[in-house]
């Protein structure tokens, strides 16, 4: 079998794990079986066309295609995933650098030159593996409503634009972004509705809580230091910008 786009491969991820996720070669590398799953049957469940039997034709023939999406994404990184465990050449060249298994107690200089969010951090400093990240996502991304569905609720999006901006998937640009850009959303209704959705999810340490992965103190611990982080970079560079993992 010849090489899978990458392109195609990073569309596939986008498709099953949104918008949350900073896509790219390491991101394939790190990605497992077990998580791709977890993603699919959650995006599945949300799109399925029987939940919306009563909707308008139109709104029905869009969810059957959302839908068909996410099937032709799965199966491809399927595919992905046997090619990569027979061991023949996919998109990946070499295997990216990952940091060490345990963690220094303080940030090294490995570590972005940017403002983090909590899960990068954490990996950036080697304390969790990528596909514990992975996990991670998905299991917050379970706990809140997506910005399309925010932005139905204040009245600001139909379910018809809604439905438009995911069918704009674009140059990995996020809902928000592809929402600005079709001139659906403004860029300050954007703003208020991640703000708010970050209101309406756990915060992603009560997951390596839950799992054994961490304790609390060690959350608390590396919060603070990524605190610390945070402002010193933002302190160097003012025009940072904080990126979601």
């Amino acid at each position: 079998m010849s090489p899978l786009s990458e392109t195609a491969l990073l569309n596939a991820c986008q498709t099953l794990f949104g918008d949350e996720l900073e896509l790219s070669r390491e991101f394939l590398w790190y990605l497992q079986p077990s998580g791709v799953k977890s993603a699919y049957r959650l995006r599945a469940k949300e799109a399925h066309p029987d939940l919306h039997s009563a909707a308008t034709p139109h709104l029905k023939q869009q969810q059957t295609a959302c839908f068909q999406q996410i099937n032709q994404a799965y199966d491809l990184l399927c595919a992905f995933f046997a090619e990569r465990e027979k061991g023949n050449r996919t998109v990946q060249e070499t295997q990216p650098h990952a940091p060490a298994g345990r963690w220094k107690e303080t940030a090294d200089g490995s570590l972005p030159e940017r403002p983090l969010e909590f899960g990068h951090y954490l990996f950036s400093r080697g304390i969790i593996a990528y596909r514990q990240l992975i996990d991670a996502l998905v299991w917050q991304r379970r706990q809140r409503p997506t910005i399309g569905e925010l932005a139905q609720r204040f009245g600001w999006l139909s379910a018809d634009a809604a439905s438009r901006i995911g069918r704009d998937r674009g140059p990995y640009a996020r809902f928000g972004e592809r929402a600005v850009r079709l001139g659906l959303l403004k860029p300050g209704q954007v703003r208020s509705l991640l703000l708010h959705q970050r209101t309406l999810h756990r915060r992603i340490g009560s997951y390596f809580i839950e799992q054994g992965i961490l304790s609390e103190a060690e959350i608390e611990r590396f919060a603070s230091q990524l605190d610390e982080h945070n402002s010193r970079v933002t302190f160097r560079h003012p025009n940072a910008r904080r990126q979601t993992p």
